[in-house]
């Protein structure tokens, strides 16, 4: 069975509840990931597949809201560093925000901080479209 992602005004969460996955996109500039769940194996192929496509429908600026992820792997790692990626070679760039302690821990572990977040805080991504306004 084909999943659906619905990226609309309002927001539509996009879940694989099989997954313990949840992502809500809110459209902007930069636009808005919200993730809770799970970032792991069994999430990675169709998470960076949800946030490409988020690139694609909104544009190469976005915000990766992480406060609701309750485990990150080194699988989940790796869609974050390929939507940086993809949005770097779109002319844009992927910032994480607001990262729960469980994916603060792994970020800061492999050093990525400076690689995935702006001025290496935990920002929130409302101050950030207020700033890129």
């Amino acid at each position: 069975m084909p999943l659906a992602r619905r990226l609309t005004w309002p927001p539509a969460p996009v879940s694989l509840d099989a997954l313990d996955l949840r992502v809500e996109i809110y459209p902007g500039v930069p636009a808005i990931a919200e993730i809770s769940g799970e970032m792991d194996i069994a999430s990675a192929p169709w998470l960076r597949e949800t946030l490409l496509l988020a690139i694609r429908r909104h544009g190469p600026a976005i915000s990766v809201d992480l406060h609701g992820v309750t485990f990150l792997d080194c699988s989940g790692v790796n869609v974050l560093l390929a939507t940086a990626r993809r949005a770097r070679l779109e002319g844009g760039w992927m910032r994480v925000v607001r990262p729960s302690a469980e994916a603060w821990q792994v970020i800061t572990l492999l050093g990525l901080q400076h690689v995935l977040t702006r001025d290496h805080e935990r920002a929130d991504p409302r101050q950030d479209c207020a700033q890129a306004g």
